[in-house]
């Protein structure tokens, strides 16, 4: 899903600069990736920084956006209103055991859907998690007969007839 156009706080500049860097970025995914639908996509705000008025824009021609937010928990969406995602992010190291205390206190909840902005495996990237605890992590949660382990896109399907 898009990312941004370049990876810029678009908070941190004007406002016209960045819808025209998210135009640029939505253009470039529908004329290179076959099959990618605008109105489908979830734009993820870099550094999950965003803006009221950014995210009006953005959900006016995608269907949700993931950004920063108070919590990390939202609510199972239906299939048909824009949606504004929260999520939370940890880093700059391994996050391992951060993640590990999001799951155990989202386990604890009466449920929702849990979005976690990770970047990448092992020592690359910034906020990674190891390889290792990954697997052990989505083995454990498979397990659980109340949860779904599913790739975020596939939420929106959950309520559809």
């Amino acid at each position: 899903m898009p990312h941004t156009w370049e990876h810029l706080n678009l908070t941190k500049i004007p406002f016209e600069d960045a819808i025209s860097r998210i135009e640029k970025c939505l253009r470039y995914f529908e004329e290179n990736l076959d099959g990618f639908e605008v109105t489908d996509a979830v734009y993820n705000f870099a550094f999950n920084a965003s803006t009221p008025e950014l995210e009006q824009y953005v959900l006016s021609r995608v269907r949700a956006v993931r950004t920063g937010g108070p919590s990390a928990i939202n609510e199972i969406p239906d299939d048909v209103t824009p949606l504004r995602i929260s999520c939370k992010s940890m880093g700059p190291g391994n996050i391992d055991r951060w993640v590990e205390g999001q799951v155990n206190s989202f386990l604890e909840t009466n449920g929702g859907w849990l979005v976690l902005n990770t970047h990448g495996l092992d020592e690359e990237r910034w906020g990674p998690v190891s390889s290792t605890y990954l697997t052990k992590l989505l083995k454990r949660l498979i397990r659980i007969d109340s949860l779904m382990v599913i790739p975020a896109g596939e939420v929106f399907r959950l309520n559809k007839g």
